[in-house]
């Protein structure tokens, strides 16, 4: 519920739906309920909620952040929201180092 939460998702079915959907997709249907109990062990208290959906989407966002991006970006996408387009850094602007 990183992305969705902002997006007032959090108690809309069809982004649970679609959340559980592509975390199926991503595991596949004999592996997904493995890493789903095994996440909900190991998280009962997180920073968005206690419901199962945070327990696990928190649960990735801190062993696999990328995965956890990309799941919640498709129940978004599911839900018929759109999330707005990332701003692209610019090049140059970061930090400097002794050899530049």
């Amino acid at each position: 519920m990183h992305l969705a939460g902002p997006l007032g998702l959090k108690n809309d079915h069809a982004y649970a739906a679609g959340y559980w959907k592509a975390f199926e997709q991503f595991f596949g249907p004999q592996n997904a309920p493995i890493v789903k109990a095994m996440l909900l062990a190991r998280n009962d208290k997180v920073d968005t909620g206690t419901g199962e959906l945070d327990r696990v989407c928190f649960g990735l966002r801190q062993t696999m952040s990328w995965l956890a991006e990309a799941i919640e970006r498709k129940a978004i996408e599911a839900a018929g929201k759109e999330l707005p387009r990332p701003t692209p850094s610019r090049p140059g602007r970061g930090k400097r180092t002794a050899a530049t």
